[in-house]
């Protein structure tokens, strides 16, 4: 009877793993917290938020950083320092599940839009109704300039 439930879990697992609608190849890359947002944007939105954002990227582009890989990994760093790391999964209601092996803790987004640029998310421990809007970019940050006055 246990190895039955165990090919029925693992069937289970397998399937949902398989019947996912977030694609995989659009989660993977380097994304960047540009904005909170009530509702999701339309595509026609973005469009014209990302003219915004390539216009004044330093004014748009904030140092918080999702970095999803290929082989299910993720890592976030705030202002480059790591904050969280561990693996990530999805399943066909667009939820993705990060494992965080840094703080022993789980997390769920809702993946409320996604494409080759934007990300849009709602955080389940943020404690807010707020979409969290992040762009795939590779910005590289300014150095900070350090002024020394003796």
């Amino acid at each position: 009877m246990k190895l039955k439930n165990l090919l029925l879990s693992a069937t289970l697992l397998l399937f949902m793993s398989c019947s996912t609608t977030i694609v995989k190849s659009k989660i993977v890359g380097s994304w960047y917290f540009v904005d909170y947002a009530d509702k999701p944007y339309t595509k026609t939105e973005l469009e014209k938020f990302e003219k915004e954002i390539k216009n004044s990227p330093k004014g748009w582009i904030k140092h918080f950083n999702y970095k999803f890989d290929k082989n299910n990994s993720y890592e976030y760093k705030i202002y480059n320092a790591l904050t969280n790391k561990g693996t990530y999964s999805t399943n066909q209601d667009d939820l993705l599940f990060l494992f965080d092996k840094i703080k022993s803790k789980n997390d769920t987004m809702k993946v409320e839009y996604l494409d080759d640029k934007f990300l849009q998310v709602k955080i389940s421990s943020s404690g807010t109704k707020r979409i969290a809007i992040y762009y795939k970019t590779e910005y590289k940050f300014p150095e900070v300039e350090v002024n020394i006055s003796k």
